[in-house]
């Protein structure tokens, strides 16, 4: 086999399927590199929220992931595209003191410590100092902590003090929490109640699905230069499998099956080359971890309460007898001693006395365990509700009353009250950045479809309004229902349009303007100018780009929606409000 040495004269296996290939280098390193970005539907989420974060007043972030699900990727992007009032201190090693985390935030944000400033109270003093003086100029400091699941709870808690450096209308300081699962765990502790109630937003990557998976790799392989498929179908799948999504296993995976494929002189990946290539770079261990245990786990603890219950009940009637002798020999030091009759005038007809009642409300308690381990205390067809239904619930929200809607689409009649329909699909986190009550598409277990009006939401409750009055449910119960579409009803501008972008003049483009002008941080002034120029063009994309939309310059709905909430628009009604 070939090998070729790269500048430092060391021979790279690596270069051995680029130049196979033709790629311009090798295509799968597990360092980030920032021009082999992907990011998927739920990362561009993840990244919607901490840039969310970074223009709320105060109060926690939360980001988590497995390990290599791209959690870095995400915090590289949104450093990359910071609006330019914002100031990061970024901390990628929390494992310290909290004077040692406090020197280090403070080095950060480029503070100037003197040989005085060692206690805690001279690095707060310090802290609150710079964030007081950045308040007055305009500035937002962000603290971002990378790994934070290996910070001590003590150390948390000196954090959580830190939000406590306001003015009287505003938090000096937003913090951002990027870690493992295990800082979901940490932040659930008695002693961190407080900190974790003060989390405005949290996110949680989970891996790739297997299309996301096909995706990331052909997307890799033509940043490098390839654009026709070196991976056959049954490779992508496999390699799904294998590494359980994970974008870091794809890249290890990836990268030693396509040098096993140019060793082997093969034009294209196949699904044996990827086994082979797992076989090697997993040593015999498998990467996924068993998805599937707490769910045995959990059914095998309700199996085990009903036959315990069933003993018990047993025991009780008959004090052991019918039992295996191991079995009595074992349960009897737990089991409680049959009592003695008082008299011989009890009458065995009455009841409780023959154990009957006692048997079934164990069984019955031993099935709600059951039942609360699979999850399944929703019942769909209490919330799920046709279009039409839905709709009239939602307008009821904007103070729109329609009759019977049958006879007409809904979204053309709310045309006639100046509103409009708009159509979209994504997760929770864009509906919270669009803020306005939406009709949800649902379907069950058995494929039954209906629809719902979401009129409140947070971190883990939704609100519905239904014919009956208000419901709210967990989130976690609605997002086992939810298909990921949903419409909103918006007020399109006065101007009798719903896009303004290049080409647009005149009345549209004025009132554009001076929307825009009440966001500061854009730079744009209100004039009578009607041209749809640089200028707003450039403030355009700038919002957009902080709003994590697509940054094309064009103000249609998505972008229109969000600029109403970012002056404070009044007249819509907003999904934060009590429902």
């Amino acid at each position: 086999m070939a090998m070729t040495r790269s500048g430092d004269g060391l021979i790279r296996p690596a270069n051995v399927y680029a130049n196979y290939f033709g790629l311009k280098e090798p295509s799968f390193s597990i360092t980030p590199d920032p021009q082999y970005l992907f990011l998927s539907e739920q990362h561009r989420e993840a990244l919607a929220h901490l840039v969310y974060g970074a223009g709320e007043n105060g109060g926690f972030v939360l980001l988590t992931g497995e390990v290599g699900t791209g959690k870095t990727t995400v915090c590289r992007a949104f450093l990359e595209q910071l609006p330019e009032h914002v100031d990061v201190a970024l901390i990628l090693n929390p494992a310290m003191t909290v004077t040692e985390l406090l020197r280090a935030v403070c080095d950060e944000f480029r503070i100037n410590l003197s040989e005085e400033d060692r206690t805690v109270k001279r690095l707060v003093d310090r802290l609150n100092q710079y964030l007081l003086e950045a308040h007055a100029q305009g500035r937002r400091p962000v603290l971002m902590i990378d790994e934070s699941q290996s910070l001590r709870p003590r150390v948390l808690e000196q954090i959580r003090l830190l939000t406590n450096l306001e003015t009287p209308k505003h938090k000096l300081l937003q913090i951002f929490l990027v870690g493992q699962p295990e800082l979901r765990d940490l932040l659930q502790r008695p002693g961190l109640r407080q900190l974790n109630q003060r989390i405005t937003a949290r996110y949680h990557l989970r891996p790739f699905d297997v299309r996301d998976t096909a995706a990331y790799v052909r997307h890799r392989l033509a940043v490098a230069g390839i654009d026709r498929p070196l991976f056959a179908r049954s490779a992508l799948g496999r390699i799904h499998r294998i590494s359980g999504g994970v974008p870091r296993l794809i890249n290890i995976l990836c990268d030693r099956a396509l040098l096993g494929a140019s060793v082997t002189r093969s034009s294209m990946v196949t699904r044996s080359i990827v086994d082979r290539a797992a076989a090697e770079v997993q040593d015999g261990q498998s990467w996924r971890r068993p998805a599937a245990v707490p769910l045995r786990a959990g059914l095998a603890v309700a199996l085990l309460v009903v036959v315990l219950v069933g003993v018990w009940a047993v025991w009780e009637r008959t004090g052991g007898e019918g039992l295996p002798q191991p079995l009595v020999a074992l349960l009897e030091p737990w089991m409680p001693k049959q009592a003695a009759p008082e008299t011989d005038e009890s009458d065995p007809d009455q009841p409780g006395e023959t154990g009957e009642e006692p048997q079934s409300a164990q069984i019955a308690l031993a099935q709600e365990l059951a039942q609360a381990q699979t999850g399944a205390d929703l019942d769909p067809s209490t919330i799920m509700l046709d279009q039409a239904t839905a709709m009239r619930l939602l307008l009821r929200r904007w103070g729109v009353e329609l009759g019977d809607l049958a006879s007409e689409e809904p979204c053309a009649r709310v045309k006639r009250f100046g509103l409009s329909c708009e159509n979209d699909e994504g997760g929770w986190s864009r509906l919270r950045d669009y803020d306005r009550p939406a009709l949800l598409r649902l379907r069950d277990a058995d494929g039954n479809e209906g629809y719902v009006a979401l009129v409140a939401l947070d971190a883990e409750q939704t609100t519905l309004d239904l014919p009956d009055g208000v419901r709210t449910l967990p989130l976690a119960d609605l997002d086992m229902l939810w298909l990921g579409e949903y419409i909103l009803i918006w007020q399109p501008p006065p101007v009798g349009t719903t896009v303004i972008g290049p080409g647009s003049s005149g009345q549209a483009v004025r009132w554009l303007r001076k929307l825009l002008s009440q966001v500061e941080v854009l730079g744009i002034k209100d004039t009578a100018s009607g041209r749809f120029g640089a200028d707003i063009d450039k403030a355009v994309r700038r919002f957009q780009a902080q709003a994590g939309l697509d940054a094309d310059g064009i103000a249609g709905p998505r972008t229109l929606i969000r600029l109403h909430n970012a002056v404070n628009m009044p007249g819509p009604p907003r999904l934060k409000e009590e429902g």
